[in-house]
């Protein structure tokens, strides 16, 4: 955790950066902004695969858990994939 004085600062160089740069200020904003919905339709993505695979292990499909387990890897895949970065 940052000190009082390090947040000041850091405070500081934020406001100074709006300033002075607003267009790469907008642009790093509207990437995690970006992410944020990314991020929300991953774990969507997850919790319905994980669902598909509940169901299908419950009717018995094999098939149907082995496409619900290959939707949870891709969705872990592309959540893993933008964090390393």
């Amino acid at each position: 955790m940052f000190s009082e004085a390090e947040q000041r600062r850091l405070a500081e160089i934020e406001a100074l950066l709006r300033v002075d740069d607003p267009g790469f200020v907008q642009r790093f904003d509207a990437r995690w902004g970006a992410w944020r919905k990314r991020k929300i339709a991953v774990i969507l993505a997850f919790l319905m695969a994980v669902t598909v695979t509940l169901v299908a292990l419950i009717i018995g499909s094999v098939g149907g858990a082995f496409f619900g387990l290959a939707g949870m890897g891709v969705a872990s895949g592309v959540w893993l994939s933008h964090r390393s970065r």
